[in-house]
Formats: C-alpha cells, structure tokens, sequence
C-alpha cells in the first residue's frame, strides 16, 4: 500500500500570449511503500499539473514508486524536479537520468 505524503512542494509557470494566457501549476510529493523494510526502494515520486486557461481546466498525474531506499535520496530529488519544474510528461525520463548516473 502507498502512502501520499503532504505536498513537498509547488512551482507555477505563467505563459503570457496574447490570446492564449496560461497558469501552469505543479506540484510535487513523495511516496512511502509501507510494505517495504528500510533496506529496499520504498520511496517514490509524484507530480500534478494543474493548467488553467480561458476558461479550461486540464490535470495531468504522473506517480513513479520504488526508485529510493532513504527518505533523504527522495528529499533531494524532489528538490532538483521542484527547482526545473519538472512535468507529469518528463518525470519518467528526468529520472532515468538521475537515477542512472
């Protein structure tokens, strides 16, 4: 079972065309296999996309589970998704780098 922890973070993107203005909101929080023992990845990643504009509403979710075993691995790549403003779209493949590396 996966616990959602509390919202980690937020970063917000504004577009500013002239017909077409946009409020992109992201937010970012950690989650906790609680099946798992210490020693194995029980710590994943999540973002949400809120996008708001002339009069629309569009929501994106991306969850990836098990790519840490420590709270603070998940703490500091929460803070690199948070800093670049990740998106739903390209946390699958912002990861492979990282956690390739």
């Amino acid at each position: 079972m996966y616990n959602f922890t509390k919202i980690y973070g937020e970063a917000t993107i504004q577009t500013e065309l002239e017909e077409d203005a946009r409020t992109i909101k992201l937010q970012y929080y950690k989650t906790k296999d609680k099946k798992l023992n210490k020693n194995e990845k029980q710590y994943g990643v999540g973002v949400i996309k809120t996008e708001v504009g002339n009069h629309e509403l569009n929501e994106e979710k991306q969850e990836i589970n098990h790519i840490c075993a420590q709270k603070e691995e998940v703490e500091n790549l929460l803070n690199i998704l948070l800093r670049n403003k990740v998106t739903p779209i390209d946390l699958k493949y912002v990861l492979e780098d990282l956690v390739l590396q």
